[in-house]
């Protein structure tokens, strides 16, 4: 058919949509259609695995240190809160960062607190710090660590096992891809 020149009818489709051509496979392509590379797998494991590995051991000590306190808490009028904010992501889970530092010891560097919750949010609550009355170096925010303290307990919990059904589907992958 000539540039420029129009067909009508079924020829017209046929030559649109190049029916008599044939496809050619690639490495890429078989590999694909056999399932993935167990690489790609073990990616993932390792990711997954990281990321449950940051939140048992980045977030797990404090949630369970403000438990063990939990009730003892006083505010600390020798504390400031600064650089608080709280950040919601998709109405679904929120991160609060804010550093506590010391009015009587201004040279003391400030002690940096993030927690996290799910459907819930920091929007408009004073950042309070305050200090145990059973440990006086565990300082933390009231509102973390007396007010949504089952919140954050419960977004862990939720969080964690996501990870760890996450890093299962992973191995499960890893070792398909490894057997195949």
């Amino acid at each position: 058919m000539a540039f420029g020149k129009r067909q009508s009818g079924v020829g017209a489709a046929a030559q649109a949509l190049n029916a008599g051509t044939t496809v050619t496979s690639s490495r890429v392509a078989n590999e694909m259609a056999q399932g993935s590379h167990p690489f790609r797998w073990f990616i993932m494991l390792a990711a997954c695995a990281a990321g449950l590995y940051h939140l048992l051991v980045g977030y797990g000590p404090d949630l369970w240190r403000d438990h063990r306190l939990s009730g003892t808490w006083q505010p600390a009028y020798d504390l400031q809160v600064t650089d608080g904010k709280c950040e919601r992501t998709n109405f679904v889970i929120t991160f609060c960062n804010a550093k506590i530092k010391s009015v009587a010891r201004p040279d003391q560097a400030p002690i940096p607190h993030s927690f996290l919750m799910f459907f819930s949010s920091g929007g408009g609550e004073a950042l309070v710090p305050v200090r145990s009355t059973k440990d006086r170096s565990a300082v933390s925010i009231f509102y973390a660590a007396d007010t949504k303290l089952w919140n954050r307990t419960f977004s862990l919990i939720f969080a964690v096992g996501m990870m760890a059904l996450l890093d299962l589907v992973a191995l499960f992958g890893f070792l398909n891809a490894v057997n195949s």
